[in-house]
């Protein structure tokens, strides 16, 4: 028989809470020590790359790192 956490992987989440790979519009304003509104604005212009679920916006903090990178011309 076949566990559930196979159809359900959040079910068996190797991430808590406080380590999940996608960060909220406000976790990502905290992260770079802005505004939620400017962060929004990043988002919805594409300068970083995010996904949207419904009405909610999802950013991974890879996509956030290889922003700060590129603006800082770093890589």
């Amino acid at each position: 028989m076949m566990s559930k956490s196979m159809f359900y992987p959040s079910m068996n989440n190797a991430y808590t809470e406080a380590e999940s790979p996608l960060m909220t519009p406000g976790e990502l304003a905290a992260y770079l020590g802005i505004g939620r509104n400017r962060a929004y604005e990043l988002l919805r212009q594409d300068v970083i790359h995010g996904i949207r679920i419904g009405k909610t916006w999802k950013v991974s903090k890879e996509a956030v790192d290889m922003f700060i990178r590129k603006s800082s011309k770093i890589a």
